[in-house]
């Protein structure tokens, strides 16, 4: 069954990623011709069907738990997989922060950085102060800036350490800090070990296997907001991940 469900799926995933690549690109060029953000405008309306219909392709089901604030905040969410991104844009219209590399992506690149996407040149002098800057731009500006504090992805049954630097972006505008933790369950009900995508693994190859996947279960956890006012950056990592560890793991947490 697995196969087939590959040879049905790659497919349409191929054509559809094309089309969504080109319906978005389109829709922001109309959003920019009304003097509309894209994050409002009809190309943030297509990245979330976009998003939500790649979930649905891939045998994705998604669910949240918690309240998002609505006041612009800086999310701070685990990172499990290439996936993460689909999911979280399936609900909110949030900024990435994402690897530098990514611009360069053939159509995804181009769209990523049409809809705003926060770029980190990881291993230059000044990546990281570079990146602040921009998060905390997007921050003043009202927006809501999403990243990855582990720094790389994760197998989603535990977490890496915290890289407390980027959560400067916060404390610069006063803005507040909200954990995210992201959950995916196999049809088991057990943590997933086809959505991980870790090991240095081949995106595509990682595409192809979870594609011929029955069914994916995507839980968004959010927690309760930190203000970061007179708080430092190793705390307000430490906060964030303890609220992490509580949601991944109960038992750890009571150990902790």
């Amino acid at each position: 069954m697995a196969l087939i469900r590959r040879c049905i799926r790659l497919p349409v995933l191929l054509v559809h990623t094309c089309v969504g690549v080109l319906c978005i690109l389109l829709a922001v060029g109309w959003d920019k011709v009304r003097g509309t953000q894209p994050h409002l405008g009809l190309s943030r309306r297509f990245q979330a069907f976009w998003c939500r219909s790649l979930c649905w392709l891939f045998g994705v089901s998604l669910e949240v738990r918690g309240e998002r604030i609505q006041s612009p905040v800086l999310l701070a969410a685990n990172h499990v997989s290439w996936l993460d991104i689909l999911v979280v844009a399936s609900f909110w219209p949030v900024c990435f922060l994402s690897k530098s590399e990514v611009r360069r992506w053939p159509g995804i690149g181009a769209v990523a950085t049409a809809l705003g996407t926060i770029y980190i040149a990881r291993g230059e002098r000044n990546g990281s102060g570079e990146a602040i800057e921009a998060m905390s731009e997007r921050l003043a500006a009202g927006r809501q800036v999403l990243f990855f504090p582990e720094g790389t992805t994760s197998p989603g049954s535990q977490l890496l350490p915290f890289r407390p630097r980027l959560f400067q972006a916060a404390i610069a505008v006063g803005a507040p800090v909200q954990p995210l933790t992201i959950q995916y369950f196999s049809e088991r009900g057990d943590c997933s070990t086809y959505a991980p995508f870790v090991d240095d693994e081949k995106l595509l190859r990682h595409v192809i296997r979870l594609a011929g996947e029955k069914e994916t279960h995507a839980v968004l956890t959010l927690g309760e907001a930190v203000e970061s006012e007179q708080r430092g950056r190793n705390e307000l990592a430490l906060l964030m991940r303890e609220q992490m560890v509580e949601v991944i793991n109960p038992s750890m947490h009571e150990r902790a």
